[in-house]
């Protein structure tokens, strides 16, 4: 089992978004290790610093229908400017919100919806061969 993070961000329906990612990570081999939560940029730059200093994937539920300043993908942004990134994809999703996979070297960030048919539709496509990718990574 691979162990990651999961950080909650300004999430609606939290405990049925759990659910879906505790399924979908049984299938992808991932422990929900720690499950943090931030209300906003600032608590989530921190719990985004503080979970990659733990572990090497990070997913973030919540923040991606925002229209402003508190919008993840432009909190996000910032914070990679200043980053070497590997890649950076974005995750189709024909039920809703798009999701986001950002590598930097050995580390993942996935961005989620806080839907849980959402993140079960994202889930299922592409990401698991990003995990793949950083699970090898780290041998």
């Amino acid at each position: 089992m691979v162990e990651c993070k999961t950080v909650f961000y300004s999430a609606r329906k939290t405990s049925l978004c759990e659910r879906a990612l505790k399924k979908s990570f049984s299938e992808l081999n991932l422990d929900m290790s720690d499950i943090s939560f931030a209300a906003d940029k600032g608590s989530l730059c921190n719990v985004l610093t503080e979970a990659f200093g733990e572990c090497n994937i990070v997913f973030v539920i919540g923040g991606l229908g925002f229209g402003d300043e508190r919008a993840v993908k432009s909190i996000v942004s910032r914070l990679i400017k200043s980053s070497c990134v590997d890649d950076c994809k974005k995750l189709k999703n024909p039920k809703g919100d798009d999701g986001y996979v950002i590598r930097a070297q050995h580390q993942l960030l996935v961005l989620l919806p806080d839907e849980p048919e959402q993140i079960e539709s994202i889930m299922q496509g592409a990401i698991a061969g990003y995990i793949k990718i950083t699970e090898n990574a780290r041998v």
